[in-house]
């Protein structure tokens, strides 16, 4: 499956300065930081969630673990649950399972992210494929995007940072 050419023409309507990184097929994050030569910190996990009934994307770092309590008192909600894998392939059907691009308002959603991505001046996300993934800076996209900054992840326990690098 090529990069949905939907996501081409959103990033490029919208001139975001990108760069395309094509890269062996990758099914973790572990994995996919590895092909792309960027830590864990700075690849973006996307999360499609239902906050009440208004849907949305979260997004953190890879090396990150979502707060769900966190995230229901930041957006004022009363209960947070996450996509399922039916509603994954309806949604996002233009990508791969687990592929979903950072760009919420490319499917009518917005976007709560993480205040540990601002530690990065670029993010590194998945392009709609195992075998795509794309880097643009975190100031592209905030012009984008207009996301929510809250703290709603942390450090998950098995990922320690030390000068950016990952162990």
């Amino acid at each position: 499956m090529p990069v949905p050419k939907s996501l081409m023409a959103y990033i490029d309507s919208k001139k975001v300065n990108y760069s395309h990184i094509l890269h062996p097929a990758a099914y973790t994050a572990e994995d996919v930081a590895h092909s792309v030569h960027c830590s864990k910190h700075q690849l973006a996990k996307v999360i499609a969630i239902h906050a009440d009934e208004k849907e949305m994307l979260a997004v953190l770092p890879a090396s990150d673990m979502l707060d769900i309590k966190s995230l229901e008192k930041e957006l004022g909600v009363k209960e947070v649950t996450l996509f399922s894998e039916t509603e994954l392939k309806t949604t996002f059907n233009d990508c791969e399972i687990g592929t979903t691009p950072i760009f919420g308002h490319l499917y009518g959603m917005d976007v709560i992210a993480s205040t540990n991505l601002l530690e990065d001046a670029e993010i590194y996300f998945n392009a709609g494929t195992h075998t795509d993934a794309m880097k643009c800076t975190m100031d592209d996209f905030i012009k984008v995007e207009h996301p929510k900054f809250a703290k709603i992840s942390t450090l998950h326990k098995d990922n320690f940072v030390c000068r950016d690098l990952e162990y």
